[in-house]
């Protein structure tokens, strides 16, 4: 991500990695089942707060999608497992 900074302290020094992750959600019916996946997280070297930008946020809607079998839509990174 070019120009990446720390929300908290503003930081440009960022690192980023992937992890596994796990979406709870749940078919139309109601009945939940577990998605595993892989979503970026990154974290700052200096105040050391992580978190996660829109690559996990698109990462998770274009698992559940998959996992009800649909198509997603538009384009996202994500790695699901």
């Amino acid at each position: 991500m070019s120009g990446c900074h720390c929300p908290n302290c503003g930081s440009k020094k960022v690192v980023s990695r992937m992890v596994n992750d796990r979406l709870w959600a749940a078919d139309p019916r109601g009945s939940a089942f577990e998605i595993p996946l892989r979503v970026l997280v990154w974290s700052c070297t200096a105040c050391k707060l992580c978190w996660q930008g829109e690559e996990a946020v698109a990462a998770r809607e274009v698992a559940y999608q998959k996992a009800l079998g649909r198509q997603p839509q538009g384009r996202s990174a994500a790695n699901v497992d």
